[in-house]
């Protein structure tokens, strides 16, 4: 019975949020630790704040638990072309160093409590739903989101979203004065 609660946001922030709340893990982990923002026109949108945190934050953490120290954990963030008017379309990219996912288990990822069976993953603690409640947000969101990886090498979840643009606030700024012009000239007639 999740509801999505739009409000407005600034994708930079957002991010620059994630990336405070992760810091800790990351620090004890002593992994590298990347947040890129590549050809990203539009920052002012109008999202689910707490549910986007909620998505990256669970795919950060499982980077973080199958990555060694010393390896990479990152996160790209592009505006695609192409976004349906008075949107914007974003690829959000959470990748990783780690020990990957196999092939059998890439099928059933997203299915609630299922968790991969192997001696280093048993060890790690988890209930198996964080995969399918971000996969359940994402779709909730008219997003998409796909997984490339490969044992030994790491994982990349790669997450499409759009989102609706707010107005830019010189745009903003210029319709008003332009309304205060339009007003006073119907003043004066």
């Amino acid at each position: 019975n999740m509801q999505l609660v739009e409000t407005e946001a600034n994708l930079m922030e957002v991010f620059e949020d994630i990336k405070t709340m992760i810091d800790g893990q990351i620090k004890s982990k002593q992994l590298k630790f990347f947040l890129d923002m590549e050809n990203v026109v539009d920052e002012n949108i109008y999202c689910d704040v707490t549910r986007l945190h909620q998505v990256i934050l669970n795919l950060l953490s499982n980077a973080v638990k199958f990555t060694n120290p010393g390896d990479t954990v990152s996160v790209e963030v592009s505006q695609l072309p192409n976004a349906p008017k008075g949107n914007g379309l974003y690829e959000i990219r959470v990748k990783d160093t780690g020990i990957g996912i196999s092939a059998d288990f890439l099928k059933k990822i997203f299915e609630p409590f299922e968790r991969e069976r192997s001696s280093t993953v048993s060890q790690i603690q988890g209930t198996g739903l964080g995969m399918s409640i971000a996969k359940n947000i994402i779709d909730m969101m008219g997003g998409s989101i796909e997984i490339e990886s490969e044992l030994g090498k790491g994982s990349t979840f790669i997450i499409q979203l759009a989102f609706r643009l707010r107005e830019k606030q010189e745009e903003v700024v210029a319709q008003n004065e332009q309304y205060e012009n339009v007003t006073e000239e119907v003043r004066k007639t």
